[in-house]
């Protein structure tokens, strides 16, 4: 899935927003209020497969404060 963010993009309509920062994405769950963070990290074994890239998230959480 090919995702392309300016800076607040929405979806499912009212439920999921998400807002880019310098390191990933935050992902904001606008029925319950939790919170993940995303973001690109390389593999264990990057510089074998050409720096390859997975997505990590943190757990979904409302014990994040986000600074705008």
């Amino acid at each position: 899935m090919l995702l392309a963010f300016s800076s607040i993009v929405s979806a499912e309509e009212g439920r999921y927003s998400m807002l880019k920062d310098e390191l990933g994405v935050y992902i904001l769950d606008g029925e319950t209020g939790k919170v993940k963070h995303c973001r690109s990290v390389p593999i264990a074994n990057a510089s074998e497969t050409g720096g390859e890239l997975v997505t990590a998230c943190t757990p979904w959480s409302g014990e994040y404060i986000l600074k705008q």
